[in-house]
């Protein structure tokens, strides 16, 4: 099938460290070029993409308000069988009452605004919204469209079970964008409370008030010992750092549509300790591949069944489950509808 993948022209394709939008299309392009699809991806203007796909910039953050005229002039003048979405959905505009196979992926929670209701005003043809956990599509079953979502997946390769011993001296991680948001200030008095060490990795907001935040609150509470802030990692560092770590810890307070370390965590075989909110219920198996807790003290008591964990159950639970290729065939399984 001839395929376009188009992705809000935020940072360059394919991402370093942050941008988990564009390392799951990054991921989705990868397994349909094994499936001997032809790709295109519309994307930020520095994007460097993979051989045999087709490249169209449409622009960069600071000139992101002229990106959907760019999108329109192209969808105006060339044809595909599938147009998957990552963006926003006036994306489609030009294409919108076609009968080409239109998939839009929400990578993020909040749906509902008033541009959305006007959109399915217009009665679009062939159009499925996918978001990115089942939760989501609970939470807005009210609205129109025809929602089927699909989880996130990551290659089966990327990380590895991890081998190391894991015992009573194992920290405890949490990986994120370093915010009041992300619930670290709990990760770090769960730490305290377990009698645990905690690492902290991510990098920290540039807004003037979350430059204050991590300043004067955040790295007042790391003692580069016990509680230690270790900056942004790479995926090698995430592999190593995963696999000594007793538990990923994932607590956060904003809204979250799905988060792809929980993925990298499991498939090191290192469990997940997380808040009942979001995706983590419909994720995690007690148990299995981590435990769930309403409460700071939940998550306190539970810490001390994380030894009771099979790390290579945990692992299985990833490959059977949340792997790129997963997430790709059933992709695929919408293109052809």
């Amino acid at each position: 099938m001839k395929i376009l993948q188009i992705v809000n022209p935020i940072i360059p394709f394919p991402p370093l460290t942050i941008g988990g939008i564009e390392r799951i299309v990054q991921y989705i392009i990868e397994e349909l070029l094994k499936e001997g699809h032809e790709i295109t991806l519309m994307a930020h203007n520095d994007s460097k993409v993979p051989p045999g796909v087709k490249f169209i910039p449409i622009g960069s953050y600071n000139d992101r308000k002229n990106t959907a005229k760019k999108v329109w002039k192209h969808l105006l003048f060339n044809k595909y069988d599938v147009i998957h979405n990552h963006g926003r959905l006036i994306y489609f505009l030009p294409v919108i009452w076609n009968n080409t196979s239109k998939v839009h992926t929400f990578h993020m929670a909040e749906i509902r605004s008033k541009s959305f209701l006007n959109f399915f005003k217009l009665k679009p043809r062939r159009l499925i919204l996918a978001p990115c956990a089942r939760w989501i599509q609970k939470e807005n079953a009210d609205l129109p469209g025809n929602w089927q979502f699909v989880n996130h997946g990551i290659p089966i390769q990327k990380y590895t079970l991890g081998t190391d011993l894991i015992n009573e001296q194992s920290p405890l991680v949490i990986i994120c964008r370093i915010g009041a948001g992300k619930g670290v200030l709990d990760a770090i008095e769960i730490a305290k409370k377990s009698n645990k060490k905690l690492i902290i990795a991510g990098i920290g907001g540039d807004n003037p008030h979350e430059l204050h935040w991590f300043e004067n609150i955040f790295l007042k509470q790391c003692d580069g010992i016990r509680i230690k802030y270790i900056g942004p990692v790479n995926d090698e560092q995430k592999q190593v750092l995963l696999s000594n770590a007793v538990a990923l810890l994932m607590l956060s307070i904003d809204l979250e549509a799905f988060n792809l370390t929980m993925l990298e965590a499991n498939a090191c075989g290192c469990p997940v300790l997380s808040y009942n909110r979001y995706f983590p219920p419909d994720f995690i198996k007690s148990g299995i591949n981590g435990f769930i807790g309403n409460t700071q003290a939940d998550l306190i008591a539970l810490a001390k069944n994380l030894s009771t964990i099979d790390r290579e159950k945990c692992r299985l639970e990833f490959e059977l489950n949340y792997t790129s290729k997963i997430m790709t065939n059933n992709y695929l399984k919408l293109y052809n509808q």
